[in-house]
């Protein structure tokens, strides 16, 4: 099938809403930030918050651009949000030991602590979401989605 053909089915076509792959996986993303949301309130943390600490924690003390591309924010809005984490105690900036003009975001030891307590909520609310499904569903979902991401990523240039 066509390329063209195949998005003019994908949105003009007989196929509902509910059925749209882009559709779905907004509703999935939003539904799932919305119930993020309830869980990490009593611990003091935002979900925007929470998916920073997760990327600095998991890929090390990241520049800027790359904690930007890791979280999927713009980096105007990575920048206010590690404002306040950082008046918080959770992150630190520091200079790159590699080149001065480059930022480094690191993990503070009370952000370490705090997504520690927050990933155990996280966690539990991500097994719920999960427990219907095989191993063998979710690494099919999981291969998708990182096409389809890599396929994005390509088209931003």
């Amino acid at each position: 099938m066509p390329i063209g053909e195949l998005s003019h089915k994908l949105i003009d076509g007989p196929m509902e809403l509910e059925d749209h792959v882009f559709f779905l996986c907004t509703q999935v993303v939003y539904r799932r930030d919305r119930l993020m949301q309830e869980v990490l309130k009593p611990v003091g943390l935002l979900s925007t918050e929470y998916r920073v600490l997760s990327a600095v924690l998991r890929k090390g003390p990241l520049p800027m651009q790359d904690l930007a591309q890791w979280t999927a924010y713009e980096r105007t809005r990575v920048t206010h949000i590690l404002h306040g984490m950082e008046d918080k105690g959770w992150v630190e900036r520091t200079s790159s030991d590699s080149d001065r003009r480059a930022v480094l975001v690191r993990i503070a030891p009370k952000g370490a602590a705090l997504f520690k307590k927050a990933k155990a909520e996280v966690d539990k609310i991500t097994d719920q979401i999960l427990a219907e499904h095989s191993e063998e569903d979710i690494a099919h979902l999981r291969r998708t989605l990182r096409a389809l991401r890599g396929k994005l990523i390509e088209m931003e240039g």
